[in-house]
């Protein structure tokens, strides 16, 4: 048995498990994301779905993994009575949420919800995969911010920010007479509490009974992209991109790094 070649074998399947073939379908980069902000027409503790929503802004934002943020300074009613911006960006499966129009550090910035108001984000064209799971990170979010207000279904994520607040109004610095904005928060990357992070997970396509599949080699499969038992079998050149890819991961394990 040699030994080199199941790893060098094994080493090629985790990397198509995890290279960028098989993110594709784990990321919005490339999608067309509906970003809404509105307001939803019941008041409850928890609260999304087609319930939701009277919308007062919505655009449709390409999502890129090469450009940060997304969407920049997203105004949530009109861009010249209301100053509540955020910056919004999509990067592989994550969703940001940056409040920035509190760096103007003056009182038209400022923003408070005690009713349900917040964001929608849909897939435009139907071509991600269902969520199935969104985790929320609210280390750095506005005070009163509720991760569990956050909620989804197949196609949508409801972000509601009832109760939670980003205000320039002035608190006194602990062990001296300065004023800083309640919002502020040097701990944080932005410098305030103004900051949501969504982790979001997809399904994945329906699982293949291995069981009754005869397990294609490399050397025995045809270089062409028909399905063989059933299986979609990878071109030669992926495959070749595939190995070296790995071979830079781990080049141990490979003949001519010996």
């Amino acid at each position: 048995m040699n030994l080199k070649k199941i790893l060098v074998s094994s080493l090629l399947l985790a990397g198509i498990a995890i290279s960028p073939y098989a993110l594709a379908d784990q990321s919005f980069g490339g999608h067309t994301i509906n970003a809404a902000f509105g307001k939803w027409d019941s008041n409850d503790a928890v609260n999304g779905g087609d319930v939701f929503f009277y919308i007062t802004r919505e655009k449709d934002v390409l999502a890129s993994d090469l450009v940060y943020p997304d969407e920049k300074d997203f105004y949530v009613i009109d861009r010249f009575s209301y100053y509540f911006d955020w910056d919004i960006d999509f990067n592989e499966n994550r969703i940001e949420l940056t409040y920035v129009s509190i760096k103007a550090d003056d009182m038209y910035h400022q923003y408070i919800y005690t009713w349900s108001k917040g964001f929608r984000f849909r897939d435009s064209e139907n071509s991600l995969p269902d969520i199935i799971n969104v985790s929320v990170d609210s280390t750095f979010a506005p005070l009163g911010f509720d991760p569990e207000l956050v909620t989804f279904d197949a196609n949508n994520i409801y972000v509601n920010l009832k109760d939670s607040r980003c205000l320039w109004s002035k608190i006194p610095v602990e062990g001296s007479n300065d004023l800083v904005s309640e919002c502020v928060n040097l701990l944080s990357p932005t410098g305030f509490n103004n900051r949501i992070s969504l982790q979001v997970t997809f399904a994945h396509g329906e699982e293949v009974d291995k069981e009754t599949i005869d397990e294609p080699t490399i050397d025995t499969c045809p270089a062409i992209d028909e399905p063989v038992n059933d299986v979609v079998i990878i071109d030669k050149e992926t495959i070749d991109e595939l190995y070296v890819w790995a071979e830079s991961k781990f080049p141990e394990y490979f003949p001519s790094h010996q």
